[in-house]
């Protein structure tokens, strides 16, 4: 390299594949934005939408610079959703296993789901003729039309290598396979099979378009390694889309709010994302998005996604009217009726226009209202042309149009209603966020966020976000590059693995094997083994194990880690002005904060523990706790004193130089102790983390 050459700047591209557009983002190491695009997504191209990544893709390296380097792709994606919303699903063979004499009753529990179109057949794993009777099935199930095969053996969590032999066989055999025992370490055959059968009723299609994705991305990029975003909010290598599409369910909203928290630091709130049709609600809580157990198809699935709450209202949603008020607005929209939207039309394009109502859709009732001009052309009137109307969007902010077209839209929907532009225009912007303000009102109340702010993403975030705030007496926090949020969530997720196994007692030793199975599938996926973490969670209510592993690619052009001072400043702003620091390692800080409750009868000093990693995400938070540092035999023996008769064990977590773990699943004394003194033996300092 000559002095003249200019140095490789490393650039991460987040795609972000949505209903109407498919947007990119080209972000440079300290993690602003260096390009945007955006494309009509293509879903009926012969490539699918991956001719729109390919398009997307293609804008954004145009316009960067020469010395701006691709280092990784990650896109997040509808395309699972669409799949199983418009029926493009694949006939499905279930396999049931188990042993003879329980044939009747896993016949009951594995029956399809109503809705997905599948055969079925139960092979008894306590014979010797299990290969060919297996061999048997599948050849009459090709002739029959079925694409893809589920196989969900009785107790397969315990012992999965039934499964896996079967699954086998239906590879060889030419037929895309899901397994049970991959989607759910949970017992529940019903919830297991149900969930493998979802699953391979999309592979077909998952394939293809993973496959299609792949080509376009490697033609232009052909070293660069593509991630895909899943519904939990974290990335994984596109084999993973090809192995269990069913984990990407609400991808795009998840990519969102990753976005959200990666980008902007967000650590407690609901996020508001509004887009042309619908708006996505979700909520960020202790700088981790909120997830539940997935329910496709009516089905409860044993994944755990984003908790997105979908609202069939947005910005561009039509007004409906009942004689000379507003019924509602929406669900359809601009989009679905192919209209322009009034406010984005030049004022003398509107000339001479008169209020009209029709029916977007076929089977819609006509009552949805817009401009119809002397010439026949029509246009929508939206809660974007309200806000215009306004004055509400400012300049240079993505909903921003035409004012004059916008009033003169709300002027005859005002005239209609006996009131003026102003009034006309409130109303629809009341009525919209009506809708929204029940949902937002729900989710504060379900995860305890009363008074944390309303934070805007979406193209159309400025429009409906600060009526809601207003009306939930918060603040409206719009985000910075809204419309390109999920598309910069993608850029920067980090891989994520989450595996769950039912237990009936606690045993370090599985938690072991789980850390380990997560981690080593983190890696597999992409993750780099320097920067992984795994976490343990153990439920006694639901016996139930979860571990979870996260990593960044090694490749990826990662967010500027914070300074110290910053790092403080972000734990001033959780734990108080009197936040300090009592331990450092090289991915994690520890800061503490004394705090002062009120009893009965006297005062009650307590101190606050809250760990963050470089980029200032919160980790892990104690609103009570001890710590104890020093080496591990002195930590442990402050321990060992501060646990002396003590029946079940607190919430314990432990910080050394390069890890975090949280040891929450262990409640006896006597297995904490013992854990920790096999994990911590050989490190040189560490923290100790107890609650109360």
């Amino acid at each position: 390299m000559t002095a003249d050459t200019p140095v490789p700047i490393p650039v991460r591209i987040g795609i972000d594949v949505g209903g109407t557009f498919t947007k990119g983002v080209a972000l440079a190491p300290a993690g602003h934005i260096l390009t945007v695009s955006h494309v009509p997504t293509t879903h009926r191209d012969a490539l699918g939408v991956a001719a729109g990544v390919l398009e997307a893709l293609r804008a954004l390296l145009r316009a960067l610079a020469p010395e701006a380097v691709p280092a990784l792709v990650a896109h997040s994606t509808t395309q699972a959703t669409n799949a199983l919303l418009e029926g493009d699903t694949a006939l499905v063979g279930i396999l049931a296993l188990g042993e003879a004499r329980d044939e009747r009753r896993v016949q009951n529990v594995t029956r399809p789901p109503a809705g997905l179109r599948a055969l079925h057949a139960f092979v008894a794993t306590d014979t010797p003729e299990f290969g060919a009777r297996v061999r048997a099935v599948l050849d009459r199930w090709r002739a029959e039309g079925v694409g893809a095969v589920a196989v969900s053996r009785a107790f397969g969590v315990d012992d999965a290598s039934p499964e896996q032999r079967a699954g086998e066989l239906a590879r060889e055999a030419g037929f895309p396979v899901s397994l049970g025992s991959d989607l759910s370490g949970a017992y529940g055959l019903e919830m297991r099979t149900l969930s493998a059968a979802v699953n391979a009723s999309i592979l077909p299609t998952m394939v293809r378009t993973a496959g299609h994705v792949r080509d376009a991305v490697r033609d232009l990029l052909p070293d660069v390694p593509l991630l895909i975003v899943r519904g939990d909010g974290g990335a994984a290598d596109l084999r993973a889309f090809e192995e269990t599409p069913l984990h990407t369910v609400v991808s795009g909203p998840a990519a969102s709010l990753g976005g959200a928290i990666l980008a902007h630091g967000v650590m407690d709130g609901v996020f508001f994302e509004v887009g042309g049709t619908s708006t996505n609600i979700g909520v960020i809580k202790d700088g981790q998005p909120a997830l539940k157990y997935m329910t496709v198809m009516d089905v409860p699935t044993g994944l755990r996604a984003a908790d997105i709450r979908i609202a069939g209202v947005a910005g561009g949603s039509l007004v409906r009217l009942r004689g000379r008020r507003i019924e509602d607005v929406g669900p359809r929209s601009a989009h679905i009726a192919g209209l322009a939207y009034a406010s984005f039309t030049p004022p003398g394009d509107l000339t001479g226009a008169q209020l009209e109502l029709i029916a977007p859709s076929t089977g819609d009732p006509a009552d949805y209202a817009v401009l119809r001009t002397p010439a026949g052309r029509r246009f929508a009137i939206t809660p974007t042309c309200a806000a215009n109307a306004l004055g509400a969007i400012p300049e240079g902010g993505y909903a921003h149009a035409h004012p004059e077209s916008a009033r003169l839209a709300l002027g005859l929907l005002g005239k209609h209603l006996g009131a003026n532009m102003e009034a006309a225009a409130q109303a629809v912007l009341e009525a919209s966020a009506e809708k929204l303000t029940r949902t937002v009102q729900g989710l504060v109340r379900e995860y305890g966020l009363r008074g944390t702010p309303l934070y805007g993403g979406g193209g159309a975030a400025s429009v409906l976000g600060p009526v809601v705030a207003r009306r939930l007496k918060v603040r409206f926090v719009p985000l910075p590059h809204s419309d390109v949020i999920s598309s910069i969530g993608a850029a920067l997720a980090v891989i994520r693995v989450e595996r769950e196994r039912s237990v009936t007692r606690q045993d370090p030793t599985v938690a072991d094997l789980l850390e380990r199975e997560v981690g080593d599938e983190a890696v597999r996926l992409g993750a780099d083994p320097a920067s992984l973490r795994v976490e343990t969670e153990y439920s006694a209510r639901e016996g139930r194990l979860r571990a979870v592993a996260t990593g960044a690619h090694p490749l990826s052009a990662r967010t500027r880690p914070l300074d110290a001072d910053e790092l403080q400043q972000q734990a001033r702003q959780v734990l108080g002005d009197q936040a300090h620091r009592a331990f450092g390692g090289r991915h994690h800080t520890l800061f503490v904060a004394p705090r002062v409750r009120r009893g009965l009868l006297r005062r009650v000093e307590q101190q606050a523990a809250l760990v963050l990693d470089g980029r200032g995400v919160r980790l892990l938070r104690f609103e009570d706790a001890q710590v104890l540092v020093g080496r591990p035999h002195e930590a442990l023996g402050q321990l060992e004193t501060l646990l002396t008769g003590r029946a079940v064990a607190p919430h314990v977590a432990a910080l050394t130089s390069s890890r975090l773990r949280d040891y929450a699943h262990l409640h006896d004394t006597a297995l904490l102790l013992r854990q920790l003194t096999e994990n911590l033996r050989l490190e040189g300092q560490v923290a100790l983390i107890v609650e109360g």
